[in-house]
């Protein structure tokens, strides 16, 4: 039996389309395979990175071989860089590279307008009214128009409880969230690493995983 490409694993979870938040820990390796979906499918895509310092890194070069790829200064900015990316290119494949630090950008300016000394490892807090109503805006418009737009996220522990069965949870409130088509997590488990599907609006790939191939770049 032939090995699934990504994208392929990517199409069997319900993951090719709608607004999708792909989250889990540092390094565990959500922005290759968000590369490698880049690299495969076959329509209009744009890659957004948080960060200057990601700008002149190998992401945002590698990105910039699979599509075009960018930087902007703020999480509103990067939903409404999308929402035009979408509007102009129909079926398009976004990817926000990260939400999280985005949102830990908001809450520092926010902390530092109040007189508060920011925590660079506080849990993010929910979105600004600006980035919610953007993400509203790009979420609706990508239904729509059949988009595929992925909000790359960290994690952070669900603490005292878990989040929609799992131990983290992303790591950015997003009140916009029943927008969102689905939300998904990569894990290591001893078999393997897997790309599991922690919500889903079609019941049928909800809970569902599976093994993430190697990725070659």
């Amino acid at each position: 039996m032939s090995k699934k490409s990504i994208l392929q694993l990517v199409e069997e979870l319900g993951l090719a389309s709608g607004v999708v938040i792909l989250y889990g820990a540092s390094g565990v390796g959500k922005t290759t395979l968000t590369l490698a979906v880049m690299r495969e499918v076959q329509r209009p895509k744009l890659y957004i990175a948080s960060e200057p310092n990601v700008f002149y890194g190998e992401r945002l070069k590698l990105a910039s071989q699979f599509g075009q790829a960018e930087y902007v200064k703020d999480l509103p900015e990067a939903f409404r860089r999308a929402l035009q990316y979408v509007q102009k290119n129909e079926g398009a494949f976004v990817a926000i590279d990260s939400v999280s630090a985005f949102a830990q950008h908001e809450a520092a300016k926010r902390m530092a307008l109040e007189g508060e000394m920011p925590q660079p490892l506080a849990i993010v807090g929910p979105l600004s009214f600006a980035a919610n109503a953007m993400a509203q805006a790009l979420a609706e418009y990508a239904v729509r128009s059949g988009a595929t737009v992925w909000l790359i996220a960290q994690e952070r522990p669900a603490i005292g409880r878990t989040w929609r069965g799992e131990d983290a949870a992303p790591s950015f409130a997003l009140r916009a969230l029943h927008s969102v088509l689905a939300v998904a997590r990569i894990v290591y488990m001893p078999q393997g690493r897997f790309l599991r599907v922690v919500m889903h609006r079609d019941p049928k790939f909800e809970r569902r995983q599976m093994e993430i191939p190697e990725i070659k770049l």
